[in-house]
């Protein structure tokens, strides 16, 4: 099993019921647990920053989806909390607000860990994995990759930065 890490803005709205509202603290991990199509459903959110683009606020989260639900972290954010992923065209319909629909989606999956699916966490095997990142990671790419050893499991790490787009928007 691996875990993924998805990092998107997403349009703050206001609204009557305080508890659709997401809190604007950064920093702080939240969790959202309700269940999708009639299957268990659970998100870690966080706030990194908070924004103001074109007169609409927004915040960049960090999210990390325990479960696996299609489109879980667009509709936990868009259906449960109120507040869609910035360019949601599908779930963000009647609660989007200003023109930032048209700038296309802003999710990107930025990390994930898992185990590696063929090899065990021998010295020889670590070392040449080690050694192939350090590559990679020489080439001038926005990456990472890591491998080190867990018990004797062989774990893989990558990440990437934030696309160019996103940048532009924060």
């Amino acid at each position: 099993h691996g875990r993924r890490e998805s990092v998107g803005p997403i349009e703050m709205h206001q609204s009557e019921d305080d508890d659709n509202n997401l809190p604007l603290g950064e920093n702080q991990w939240q969790s959202t647990d309700v269940p999708l199509d009639g299957k268990s459903a659970i998100t870690h959110w966080r706030v990194l920053k908070n924004i103001q683009h074109n007169n609409t606020q927004l915040s960049l989260l960090e999210l990390k989806p325990k479960t696996g639900r299609y489109r879980q972290l667009r509709r936990h954010m868009a259906k449960i909390h109120g507040c869609p992923l910035v360019g949601d065209t599908v779930f963000a319909k009647g609660i989007e607000k200003g023109n930032n629909r048209y700038l296309g989606l802003f999710l990107c999956s930025s990390a994930v860990r898992f185990e590696h699916p063929c090899y065990g966490a021998s010295s020889d095997i670590v070392e040449r994995n080690r050694n192939a990142a350090a590559r990679l990671s020489s080439d001038g790419s926005s990456g990472r990759v890591t491998f080190r050893s867990k018990g004797d499991r062989l774990m893989v790490e990558a990440s990437i930065e934030l696309p160019r787009h996103f940048a532009d928007l924060l």
